[in-house]
């Protein structure tokens, strides 16, 4: 019972931290993106030329 509950504890903080991490990585893409041109805030999309942010979405 012991081993269990930390096998499900350890896999949430390790999710938690990567799925914080890629939200971290899409927000330096869109970042980037808006210094090379228009933000995506204001309706630009440059962030789909950016490696940075598809890195961020397929580890979401």
């Amino acid at each position: 019972m012991y081993s269990s509950n930390l096998i499900g504890f350890i896999l949430a903080v390790f999710s938690g931290a990567f799925i914080g991490s890629s939200f971290i990585i899409k927000k330096k893409g869109l970042q980037r993106a808006g210094l090379n041109g228009t933000p995506a805030s204001v309706g630009g999309y440059g962030y789909l030329l950016q490696p940075l942010w598809w890195i961020g979405m397929i580890t979401s």
